[in-house]
């Protein structure tokens, strides 16, 4: 009888250890991750490092641990070595409801020795992709501008000049200034690129800008086809902002469903609509694709 009691006991004891092992929670290691930063070619021919990746898609080992936001520390079930990658998350259209990762970037990868209770921090560094092309570049600090007016749409009075006072994207540097005099109600100024053939179809293809200002801004394309058929289709009006913005507009669906050796300009146009003191500014506008 003892002899059962203590064989009773004994078991009792070794689930109540197994019990507690099983309750036992692992102590997570910690990242912290700073804003992004995006670098770019000293040469200029990837302009200026202008970028808004404020979400950002992290991986471990593989797996993902969600999309998270820059300035936050997040835990992680992992220790000792482990490869952290990183991928650039973007307002897709300039929307906030939709956000995608950026494919003209290339993802952060780094491995990391990890502990328990330690927090890393991670400063990620972004690069374009080794085959992006940049056939359109505009930062207003070159000879000329690469925007024309559309005569159809200006006024004597209203223009886009270069800029480096205070209200410039970055101090010292110019940015296009959008100014209606003409003092017409209702005064529309639009510009354009050159044309552009042979544009690539079925494969990433954005338009990205920073742009302020207290009027609207739409932004679109001029189609022409081999039948000199011209087109012209707004594809987003960005609302007035007070302070910098940045739009990644993705082009590829238009230029996909346009077909072949087609030609395109990028235009800008900019409404006074009733605005008493109406002003916008540009700056940083790229057209890159991948090859």
């Amino acid at each position: 009888m003892a002899k059962g009691i203590s064989l009773f006991l004994f078991s009792s004891l070794l689930l109540l250890i197994s019990s507690c092992k099983q309750k036992e929670v692992m102590i997570p290691s910690y990242v912290y991750l700073n804003p992004a930063q995006l670098i770019t070619k000293s040469d200029g021919s990837q302009g200026y490092p202008s970028a808004k990746t404020e979400d950002l898609y992290v991986f471990c080992n593989g797996e993902t641990r969600g999309i998270i936001a820059a300035n936050s520390t997040i835990p992680l079930q992992n220790t000792g070595k482990t490869n952290i990658r990183i991928s650039p998350g973007i307002k897709y259209n300039g929307m906030a409801e939709q956000r995608a990762i950026y494919p003209m970037f290339k993802y952060y990868e780094k491995d990391f020795d990890l502990k328990a209770g330690v927090v890393d921090t991670i400063k990620t560094v972004f690069n374009y992709a080794e085959n992006a092309v940049f056939p359109l570049i505009e930062d207003f600090d070159g000879a000329g501008i690469a925007f024309e007016y559309n005569p159809a749409f200006k006024q004597i009075g209203d223009t886009i000049v270069k800029d480096n006072s205070t209200g410039a994207w970055m101090a010292g540097k110019n940015s296009g200034k959008v100014l209606l005099n003409s003092g017409l109600a209702g005064s529309y100024l639009e510009v354009y690129s050159r044309v552009f053939s042979n544009w690539p179809r079925f494969t990433p293809f954005y338009l990205e800008m920073d742009y302020k200002g207290n009027i609207p801004i739409t932004v679109g394309l001029y189609a022409t086809d081999v039948q000199l058929t011209t087109s012209r289709f707004a594809m987003f009006i960005l609302n007035p902002k007070s302070g910098w913005n940045k739009l990644y507009l993705d082009l590829e669906p238009e230029i996909n469903k346009r077909g072949a050796n087609m030609q395109y300009r990028v235009f800008l146009s900019f409404n006074k609509g009733d605005v008493v003191n109406p002003e916008a500014w540009v700056d940083n506008i790229k057209v890159v694709y991948l090859d």
